[in-house]
């Protein structure tokens, strides 16, 4: 794999799981200086704003958000990416089936878990139409997962 500069975080409305995990990517790439660009998208126009509890997760840790727009899936978008991770199996799967004339789309598109070396449980559930309480824990499975993923681009494009 060449070195890794542009990452897309995958989640179905863009709205919860993946602008979280794009805000987070963020926080950490720049706590490590990491020259990484980060971005999110989704499947289907669910929302014109950001779920209110991944905004108040990220405002927990101080992180900025203001600037997010949720944005649809494209060939343009999917073709500038050197690494795309999508919170379920299901949208690896999606955006392989549908793209796989984008040069090597199936070599850098994993679920979040599986680039970071999970082979078990991969899929984080959409909290949408869940519990507060099952909400923060799906955010807390992905700021673990996009903290340990930051770290590891970061020794992948050191070692190049």
């Amino acid at each position: 794999m060449n070195k890794i500069k542009r990452v897309l975080f995958i989640c179905l409305g863009n709205t919860a799981r993946s602008p979280a995990a794009e805000y987070l990517a963020r926080y950490y790439a720049e706590r490590n200086n990491a020259d990484l660009i980060f971005s999110s998208a989704g499947f289907i126009n669910a929302f014109s704003y950001m779920q209110r509890e991944s905004q108040e997760y990220l405002n927990s840790k101080k992180i900025n958000h203001s600037d997010f727009h949720p944005q649809l899936i494209s060939r343009s978008l999917l073709e500038h990416q050197d690494l795309i991770l999508t919170m379920e199996k299901s949208h690896s799967i999606d955006i392989i089936s549908n793209y796989r004339n984008i040069a090597n789309i199936e070599k850098k598109t994993h679920t979040l878990k599986e680039f970071n070396g999970e082979t078990q449980s991969i899929d984080i559930i959409d909290p949408y139409y869940t519990s507060t309480e099952t909400y923060r824990k799906v955010l807390k499975i992905i700021d673990d997962n996009v903290k340990k993923a930051v770290k590891i681009i970061q020794k992948h494009n050191n070692s190049m």
